[in-house]
């Protein structure tokens, strides 16, 4: 490892070790010295070789910082495999073996830096086209390279390659594309072990022999399902895209509508001596999609965005021409032309880095002007081969057959504000200017002058606000024009500046200078709303500003400040509203609405004591602003919601003098009741009161929504009963009796005017013994004197508690028993069926009890013959051996076997219970073994104990009644426990 570090590469000269070289262990961009001057800087970079590789550099890629390179020397061929940000022992294998009779086109390298495709094509006539794909892995023992041949694209030079991006991985490609030189797409999948079979998904060259896709990329926009392929060909662009559905992995549905004619290819051409084009992408870090593209073509490079639309059919937008003078090299020679075309470039954010026969240089998308050129001396570098972009960490590497160099971009957006500002798009230069504040002052200098002389004078009073011009200067400008709306909001934009700056940061001249500019801005304001003349929404418009300026924090603490200075202001424009409007922004409410109150203008003062937020002022004021306005004054006490207390807001509520103020306090309190939900009993009182008083259908529905709990209802029952006493509001005396269970005077007064609510009442006691009483007061009340009987007959039907024998004493003594004799057969016949049933039971009883007598008879004389083989049932072992139990159904088991199964059945006391008589039975059986004397009291206690365990533990078979009767019960009672166990 040491020695790798130290060995010179042998095809790279020695060179000085100096603040230009770096070593290639550092990540895209590997320079960590202080920003240059320039905006691109080649750096050199010197690769760690292991000792045995040497030869002239071929081909180099990089992806995510992974760079593979070729290296040729003495008929072998090299690939190494380095991982730039850590200085760990590259990867390497040998490829002259599948090499003979083919040499390398290119190579392509997937974004992970695990999945490389070598494009081979024969050296002489006769052998078919082929590629290999190499697959790479790390592991702590080190890189490991392994490459197959891959024989199914046989007969195809491979010259471009579109990885998948969104579903390719470090084991797998994934589905991917893949163009030919004959304009052919193919669609196959690599990965370490297999691979898909290969599909022809279209036919760009349509049978030409050389037609070459020179690049290939596979695009989805973001948010949506739609996928986007880009081909491009020496002298076109094509573009396929298709909605594909989520789970969807292959590529082929995108070029279906295509193959069979059911939409147009969409191509961008254009006419080209070049055998070859260049198509690149600029993605943001981060973001998959790309920004912009630029095709490098026979006409120059061609650049545009691109859609982010799902819907767009045109994903390329845009087409900006970059002129490269291209078509002078028609007529060149063969060594000048190839100096003059560029053989390749990448594309920057602003930038595009082209690569040329022994230099590059990088033009300016925007203003067409180049920002940078390089020369390679061929003697000493080598010869210039190509350049490639890392399309994860966006780092530029360029490579000669001896050394790799990489192009350091330091703050490429420095100088586009300048750009945008030359070609007046102010929006852009601002925004590109915003990190330097000396920068940003000049565009926004230039933006205000521009709109000034436009005429955009709101606009320039804007801009000028944000700049250092002197305020005078800029006041001057603007003084002179009609219009005031661009030195208020000029004025405004300063204020708002000062007032945003800490207190430290506020020196004492800007203290005064902000209050300058509140005094001034307020006599604009009031000059502009009490010009006379002045459309009136205009004024409008001006006082809604003026009040919204006057509300503003930094206003109200000047104008407190300075209240004296402000309202002599106010008074010289006579303008009463506003100066109203002063008075409340310095809450001096009690003397405006006072004032008010003194003219009679009582509207004025209602809308004064809305607009502060001194609630005494309510319970002061409201009292004199219901008897003029009712409505508007409960609007205004409706509006504060539960701000307010209610019981002080109560006595404003007295004055009751009309009906309108009547129907305002009864919409207050029950606002209150049933949208404050208030508890408290004078309110609820008070509207009871108000109801039984003048409107008795609302009265039934407060008090049924207050329900007939005596102990949840909100009001005073006696208080209430009282009231409607008085008020002979009977139906609610009648609800509230019920409430206090005076269930005799409630059946009693309802029968005096509804037969119907005495019926109610009577079904409403829970004790059967009242409702017969209060039926039989119903019956009285209904029979007697008028000896109808089919009233009573209905009233035996509609209570079951009433008897025939409870209604006849209602009637005379010479009523004839006729009239009765069908209800008095249907009472004799329930009678008869009562009997029957009893008898039938009592029979029933008789019988089941002579039954258990003589099984009990037959249980004394049964016995269970015990053999000396007989096993326990639980354990299968004999059971002579240990105690046991017996029972009458044949099971048999160890009296221990059968305590671990009933265990866990029993019941919690049952359990603890078993718990202390065993060791009350413990106690008792070492007290009598340490003792010689067995007493009589002894063994009985000992046989009581024994008794009550075997109860517990033999009360019923345990596979005959305990086992089917725990059936249903769950395995768990304490499932949350069980859930922390099994996780």
């Amino acid at each position: 490892m040491a020695q790798a570090k130290t060995s010179q590469p042998k095809f790279l000269p020695r060179i000085e070790k100096s603040s230009n070289t770096h070593v290639a262990t550092a990540g895209g961009n590997p320079f960590d010295e202080a920003e240059d001057e320039e905006i691109f800087s080649k750096r050199r970079m010197t690769l760690n070789l292991p000792s045995n590789c040497s030869g002239e550099l071929m081909h180099l890629i990089v992806a995510n910082n992974w760079l593979f390179c070729l290296l040729s020397a003495e008929g072998r061929l090299t690939l190494l495999r380095f991982f730039l940000p850590r200085a760990i022992p590259p990867g390497q294998t040998a490829l002259e073996k599948y090499l003979a009779g083919y040499k390398i086109t290119n190579i392509f390298l997937d974004t992970t830096g695990h999945h490389l495709i070598v494009s081979l094509v024969p050296k002489s006539p006769g052998v078919s086209a082929d590629f290999l794909y190499i697959h790479s892995t790390e592991s702590p023992q080190g890189q490991q390279l392994k490459v197959r041949r891959i024989e199914k694209l046989k007969d195809h030079e491979i010259t471009s390659v579109a990885f998948n991006t969104y579903h390719g991985d470090k084991s797998t490609t994934s589905y991917i594309l893949m163009g030919t030189s004959r304009g052919l797409i193919f669609e196959t999948e690599l990965g370490p072990a297999s691979d898909t079979q290969r599909k022809q998904l279209y036919d760009l060259g349509l049978g030409l022999s050389k037609y070459p896709i020179n690049g290939l990329e596979v695009l989805r926009v973001p948010n949506s399902n739609r996928w986007i392929v880009v081909a491009n060909t020496p002298d076109s662009i094509y573009t396929f895209y298709e909605t594909l559905k989520p789970d969807e992995r292959s590529l082929q549905p995108i070029f279906a509508s295509y193959v069979n004619g059911e939409r147009e290819l969409s191509q961008k051409q254009q006419k080209t001596d070049l055998s070859y084009s260049t198509l690149r992408f600029f993605a943001p870090p981060n973001s998959k999609y790309p920004k912009q593209w630029a095709w490098l073509c026979g006409a120059g490079i061609r650049i545009g965005e691109l859609s982010i639309d799902p819907k767009s059919s045109e994903p390329l937008m845009g087409d900006t021409l970059i002129n490269l003078d291209l078509e002078k090299g028609k007529h060149l020679s063969y060594d000048e032309r190839r100096i003059h075309v560029p053989k390749s470039f990448v594309l920057t954010e602003y930038h595009a880095v082209l690569l040329y026969a022994d230099y590059i240089k990088a033009i300016c998308l925007l203003n067409q002007e180049l920002v940078y050129h390089d020369s390679f001396d061929e003697a000493r570098v080598g010869k210039l081969l190509n350049m490639e972009r890392d399309p994860v960490t966006g780092a530029i590497y360029v490579y000669t057959d001896k050394a790799v160099f990489t192009l350091k971009i330091t703050h490429e957006e420095r100088n586009i504000w300048r750009i945008y500002l030359n070609r007046g798009q102010y929006e852009l230069a601002t925004a590109h200017a915003a990190g330097v504040p000396e920068n940003l002052q000049l565009v926004l200098a230039q933006r205000a002058e521009a709109a000034f002389k436009e005429g955009a004078y709101e606009a320039a009073a804007n801009y000028y606000a944000e700049t250092n011009e002197t305020f005078e200067k800029v006041c001057l400008k603007f003084m002179v024009l009609p219009d005031k709306r661009p030195i208020v909001n000029y004025v405004k934009k300063r204020l708002t500046k000062l007032t945003m700056m800490n207190v430290e940061e506020r020196a004492e001249h800007q203290a005064d200078a902000i209050k300058a500019l509140i005094i001034w801005l307020i006599d604009l304001y009031l000059t502009q709303i009490n010009t006379p003349g002045n459309d009136e929404a205009l004024r409008e418009e001006w006082q809604a500003e003026y009040d919204e300026f006057m509300r503003e924090p930094p206003v109200l603490a000047c104008t407190n400040e300075q209240r004296i200075a402000v309202r002599q202001l106010i008074a010289e424009h006579a303008d009463p509203h506003n100066l109203t409007q002063f008075a409340i922004s310095i809450d001096d409410y009690e003397e405006v609405i006072g004032q008010q109150l003194k003219a009679d203008r009582h509207p004025e003062a209602l809308q004064t004591l809305c607009k502060q937020r001194d609630l005494t002022l309510y319970y002061k004021y409201a009292p004199q602003l219901m008897e003029r306005l009712p409505k508007q004054t409960i609007d205004a006490l409706m509006a504060q919601g539960a701000k307010l207390e209610i019981e002080k807001v109560v006595p404003t509520l007295i004055i009751i003098d009309t009906q309108e103020q009547r129907e305002q306090v009864i919409r207050y309190l029950e606002f209150a009741v049933y949208k404050l939900n208030t508890s408290n009993d004078a309110i609820h009182n008070f509207l009871l009161h108000l109801y039984a008083q003048y409107d008795r259908k609302q009265l039934m529905k407060y008090l049924e929504i207050q329900g007939r709990d005596e102990t949840l209802v909100n009001y005073d029952i006696h208080f209430a009963l009282k009231v409607c006493t008085e008020l002979d509001v009977k139906v609610a005396c009648v609800f509230l009796q019920c409430m206090l269970c005076m269930w005799t005077t409630a059946v009693d007064l309802a029968l005096q005017f509804d037969m119907k609510l005495a019926k109610e009442t009577a079904v409403r006691p829970q004790d059967s013994e009242t409702r017969r009483k209060l039926w039989l007061r119903i019956a009285y009340h209904e029979i007697k004197g008028t000896n109808d009987v089919k009233k009573a007959l209905s009233l035996l039907n509609e209570s079951e508690l009433l008897r025939i024998e409870d209604l006849l004493p209602f009637f005379s003594d010479f009523e004839k028993i006729d009239n009765f004799k069908e209800a008095i057969c249907d009472a004799l016949k329930k009678y008869n069926e009562r009997i029957q049933v009893l008898q039938k039971d009592m029979a029933e009883t008789r019988k089941q009890s002579q039954l258990v007598c003589k099984e009990l008879r037959q249980l004394k004389q049964h016995s269970i013959r015990m053999e000396a083989q007989d096993v326990c049932d639980i354990c299968d072992l004999i059971l002579l051996v240990k105690p046991f139990f017996v029972f009458i159904c044949g099971h048999k088991f160890h009296s221990d076997c059968l305590e671990k199964q009933v265990l866990p059945m029993l019941s919690k006391e049952r359990s603890r219970r078993l718990t202390m008589l065993k060791q009350q039975m413990e106690n008792l059986m070492a007290q009598t073994i340490g003792s010689t004397n067995h007493t009589t009291e002894q063994q009985a206690k000992r046989v009581d104990l024994k008794t009550e365990i075997e109860d517990i533990l033999a009360s019923d078979c345990l596979y005959c009644g305990l086992l089917i009767e725990t059936i249903d019960q769950p395995f768990f009672d304490d499932w949350d426990q069980v859930n922390v166990e099994w996780e």
